[in-house]
């Protein structure tokens, strides 16, 4: 069984800045401080954020299945402001599924240069049936980190750093 689940929310914040953050490993950073009951931490295994980089996610005591996942980024274009990240190694793999692959994208909102709309989506294969309901806690955990990236940008905007 194969599929993509995607969500969208708007933000009132351009896409360049938006991007800043959406495109660059603080996504890791902020994801693991916002859900510190799922997520313990991260590691760069290799690469600098772009595409070629492989990170390691931990999750928190407690969360049950494998207690890490490897994701490799695939593409991160800052021009069209997308990341493609594809799970390598733990994780959902270890859990039913084929093949999980996330793409994350900061759109300008047409004629709002300073609002953008963030795209998230999972686009899954899975061995079992049985793994279906992972999906949808999988896209409404994406939506939450989509979340959680908003609200950071939104406070952090008009400084000069993320």
């Amino acid at each position: 069984m194969e599929g993509v689940v995607s969500r969208e929310i708007e933000v009132k914040v351009s896409a360049s800045e938006t991007w800043k953050v959406y495109g660059s490993l603080k996504l890791a950073e902020i994801g693991v401080e916002a859900f510190p009951d799922t997520y313990s931490g991260f590691k760069v295994l290799q690469g600098d954020g772009y595409a070629g980089t492989i990170i390691q996610i931990f999750f928190a005591p407690g969360v049950e299945g494998p207690p890490s996942y490897k994701e490799e980024y695939m593409v991160v274009d800052d021009v069209k402001r997308v990341k493609v990240g594809k799970v390598i190694e733990g994780g959902v793999l270890e859990r039913g599924f084929k093949s999980y692959v996330v793409t994350l994208k900061a759109i300008e909102k047409e004629g709002k240069k300073d609002e953008c709309i963030m795209t998230g989506s999972i686009e899954y294969a899975l061995y079992d049936a049985a793994a279906i309901p992972l999906v949808t806690s999988s896209i409404e955990g994406l939506l939450a980190l989509m979340k959680a990236i908003a609200d950071y940008v939104i406070k952090h905007h008009n400084t000069t750093t993320y």
